[in-house]
């Protein structure tokens, strides 16, 4: 196992999603946070959140993103371990019945981010979603217009196929930055530059000799017990 150093540091950005999902989750978050090895935390406002964990959220010095979701009940749990293709089959048969609109997705979402001002006194500095849903592009736009809206400085939107992985998740959303690129305006989205989800890599070590140049936003999920390891263990 190669030392984790200052270099590696300044190009990455390590996110925790899914605060708020279960007290599992948030006590790990936390954990990490305290051992500085957390950057951004994603928060899922309408999840299991107390005051003191708000408090300690919100004088850790991370950055405090809002994760947006969508109602449960028409999205595959990630604890199911459905595929990548059949999450997205059923994504896009919600979408195509109606059971999800891009007009009711928008009005949650502001929701969610009104909620967050309730909880910390101030918005999020930056926006991403459960299981990267805001890349949809209809939702993107909604997303643009919310961060637009509530002046909220970043939008997780990195390049997926950078680093040396392969997943379907990371072509998919590869796919979709590119049909995405032109909401951001002349100017771009600020963002990383690439993008990757701790699970996509199987060899840390390689990962960290690698980094290209530039911001890598590296997504975790300390929640499950494996990611929080290797989180605590390599970064």
């Amino acid at each position: 196992m190669i030392a984790f150093q200052e270099s590696h540091r300044q190009k990455l950005i390590v996110s925790a999603d899914d605060f708020g999902i279960s007290s599992r989750s948030n006590r790990n978050i936390l954990y990490l946070i305290s051992l500085g090895k957390i950057n951004r935390v994603g928060i899922m406002v309408n999840g299991e959140i107390s005051p003191k964990e708000i408090s300690e959220l919100a004088h850790s010095g991370v950055k405090l993103d809002i994760h947006l979701d969508i109602p449960r009940k028409f999205i595959a749990n990630r604890k199911e371990k459905r595929s990548a293709i059949l999450r997205t089959v059923e994504f896009l048969k919600n979408i195509l019945t109606g059971k999800i609109s891009t007009k009711k997705v928008a009005s949650d979402w502001e929701e969610q981010i009104e909620t967050f001002y309730t909880l910390f006194g101030k918005y999020p500095d930056g926006i991403n979603s459960h299981e990267h849903i805001h890349f949809f592009p209809p939702f993107f736009k909604a997303a643009l217009l919310l961060q637009e809206k509530y002046l909220i400085p970043y939008i997780r939107f990195g390049d997926s196929i950078q680093m040396r992985h392969h997943t379907i998740i990371a072509y998919i959303l590869h796919l979709l930055r590119i049909i995405n690129q032109k909401a951001c305006g002349p100017e771009g989205c600020v963002s990383s530059n690439y993008l990757v989800s701790l699970d996509w890599i199987s060899n840390i070590d390689a990962f960290l000799n690698d980094l290209p140049d530039g911001k890598t936003e590296i997504v975790c999920h300390p929640e499950l017990a494996e990611e929080f390891v290797k989180i605590k263990e390599f970064f």
